[in-house]
């Protein structure tokens, strides 16, 4: 056998037969359908080409779902005309999903938003445009029904028909742009009343006072305090209070011009800015208005209310050239206007500056003579009026200023309740005052006049009771003097706090007693120790006739009681006589005693060794008869 026909025996039959019948199968295939009848072949290639279609149907079913299953709108455009859209952008614009196929982007976009879109498309055209990783474009659409849309827009290219186009997703931004304005209003406006606060205040007068250096014109600043809102707030509660500044608030609004600004400032404090002032009366024509405005009666909840306000005026650029300034000066004429007595308006006047910076310059220097040993207690004597006996003293703080001199309480004292240092000054005259009193004989007191603010905190009777502890000092001999302003602002606590005091052997006086408007009902309800009549009846007695009368009434009051009257002011013999022939159990005075040193006190105490009272021989023997 040849070689040829070994190799061929050698390789498997197999394979070779396979690919034989399939090459005869293939041929035969293609034999038959070119000999088969050309009906028959037009139906194959008919049922081929339905079955193209239907899949071709299916995915385009498959994509619209998706397209309009998305939140956002999508829109595919080609040279700025509108090729597709789905159901989430019709329902954005308020267009009826086939009426936007065909349609301009001009139609569809604001014509706040023209530039911007132009300017797309430009680029669009030159190929410049990003396809990844865009910046987000925020542009204003329009509406069917010709309002705008603020929307949020990314954009790709991507083929489509036979060509490339641009796919744009929409996002409707309206939520979030309505929640950036609420947040934006709330941290400018108050939230009470609706009115620009503090910050916007700001703002605003800075423009004001940039375009009136523009102009050369005039900027007003009112500020506004109400009068008698505190004591609506307390006695009807913090609601009516509410309410009562937002009716406040729509008064001062429906009084004021549109280009001019009104704010709430603080608690009851509100601020005008005036401008484009065309008369130098403008400022005080519109304060007159609002003090008119707020005089009239407000109805809440059944309550007829009457307040006022308060007025102070600055202008720029005479009174201020920044908006501290401005806001500044306003405030110390607001502070003059309520020295007035309230329900006015006033001007600010470079001598008020003058006065803010010395009482400023005042509070600086009483701070530091807290620290630095400057103040003491001088001691008055309290007499008995039929023996003229010392029974105790009124202990009175006295300030002795390095250059000043001294410095009257009349004048120190207020400025401390303004400033927050009554605290701690009414802390130091009662440790100070307690500490200097245990060194006296056990039958001798010292009376020390409390603040109202004092009887803000809630622990004063603890703190009293802690000094008389680490002092040393009997509560017997402890007077404490209030007037009625201890009692308007808050009676019940107020009250409480003394039953406290007294409960632990503390005498309690009512000071000033006949200046205020209702001590009778304050005595009827808390027992007080004492009642001291005030030195303007004791100086009026020998020249008017219902003076004498009044303080014969307060000793017959105080006698009937079982409370001890003194009374304040006695300066000549002719008044102690007759408050001796009246009765009346005690007298103070520069006829009976001038304020002491706790030295002086001292060696009064000592000269009384040996006796059985503490006489005064400055006062004549026949000072009684």
């Amino acid at each position: 056998m040849s070689p040829l026909f070994e190799t061929i025996a050698a390789e498997p039959l197999v394979p070779a037969l396979c690919l034989t019948i399939a090459i005869a199968l293939g041929v035969a295939g293609c034999l038959l359908v070119h000999f088969m009848p050309r009906s028959a072949r037009v139906r194959a290639e008919t049922a081929a080409l339905r079955e193209s279609e239907a899949r071709l149907r299916t995915s385009e079913a498959r994509f619209r779902q998706l397209a309009d299953a998305t939140f956002e709108g999508l829109i595919i455009h080609r040279n700025g005309i509108v090729l597709d859209a789905n159901t989430a952008l019709a329902a954005i614009l308020g267009w009826p999903q086939e009426l936007l196929i065909g349609r301009s982007l001009y139609d569809l976009c604001a014509p706040s938003g023209h530039n911007l879109l132009r300017a797309q498309l430009e680029e669009i055209n030159k190929g410049a445009a990003n396809e990844v990783g865009d910046t987000p474009v925020e542009f204003q659409l329009r509406h069917a029904d010709g309002s705008t849309i603020p929307v949020e827009v990314h954009a790709r290219t991507m083929p489509f028909e036979n060509g490339d186009a641009r796919v744009v997703a929409v996002r409707d931004i309206r939520e979030r742009k309505a929640a950036e304005e609420r947040i934006l209003h709330l941290a400018h406006h108050d939230a009470l009343t609706g009115l620009p606060n503090r910050n916007l205040f700001r703002d605003r007068l800075a423009q004001a006072m940039a375009r009136a250096r523009r102009s050369g014109s005039t900027v007003a600043v009112l500020c506004l305090d109400l009068d008698r809102f505190k004591p609506v707030n307390d006695l009807l509660g913090p609601e009516i209070g509410d309410e009562l500044l937002r009716q406040v608030s729509l008064r001062l609004t429906q009084t004021t011009r549109a280009d001019d600004t009104v704010a709430r400032l603080g608690a009851d404090e509100f601020a005008f800015i005036q401008v484009g002032l065309a008369h130098p009366d403008g400022p005080a024509f519109m304060a007159d208005r609002l003090v008119k405005a707020l005089s009239e009666p407000f109805t809440i909840c059944g309550h007829h209310i009457n307040i006022g306000t308060s007025i102070g005026i600055a202008l720029f650029p005479s009174d201020g050239i920044n908006g501290d300034e401005l806001l500044r000066a306003a405030d110390t004429a607001l502070g003059r206007a309520k020295e007035a007595g309230g329900n006015a308006y006033r001007f600010f006047e470079s001598e008020m500056d003058m006065r803010l910076q010395e009482r400023r310059r005042l509070e600086r220097d009483l701070r530091q003579a807290l620290s630095s040993n400057q103040l003491e207690l001088h001691y008055q004597p309290l007499v008995d009026c039929e023996h003229l006996t010392v029974t105790g003293c009124e202990a009175l703080l006295r300030w002795h200023h390095p250059e000043r001199g001294n410095v009257s309480p009349t004048e120190f004292i207020p400025l401390a309740e303004e400033c927050g240092l009554i605290m701690q000054l009414g802390d130091w005259v009662l440790h100070t005052a307690c500490r200097e009193a245990a060194s006296w004989p056990a039958d001798k007191t010292v009376a020390v006049n409390l603040s109202p603010l004092q009887f803000r905190q809630p622990d004063l009777a603890e703190r009293i009771l802690a000094i008389l502890d680490e002092t040393g000092l009997c509560p017997r001999q402890l007077e404490l003097e209030i007037t009625e302003g201890v009692l308007i602002e808050d009676t019940e606590r107020t009250l409480a706090t003394l039953k406290a005091l007294k409960a632990h052997g503390i005498r309690i006086s009512l000071d000033d007693f006949g200046t205020g408007f209702s001590s009778l009902s304050y005595l009827h309800r808390f027992p007080f120790d004492k009642i001291k009549i005030d030195r303007s009846f004791i100086w009026a007695m020998e020249e008017n006739p219902d003076s004498m009368s009044i303080v014969r009434a307060v000793i017959a009051l105080g006698r009937s009681l079982r409370i001890t009257v003194t009374a304040e002011g006695v300066e000549t013999a002719a008044q102690l006589a007759w408050l001796q022939n009246e009765d009346c159990d005690q007298a103070q005075g520069y006829l009976l005693g001038k304020p002491m040193s706790r030295t002086a006190i001292a060696h009064l105490w000592a000269n009384a060794q040996g006796r059985a009272q503490s006489e005064l021989p400055l006062i004549p023997a026949k000072a009684a008869e």
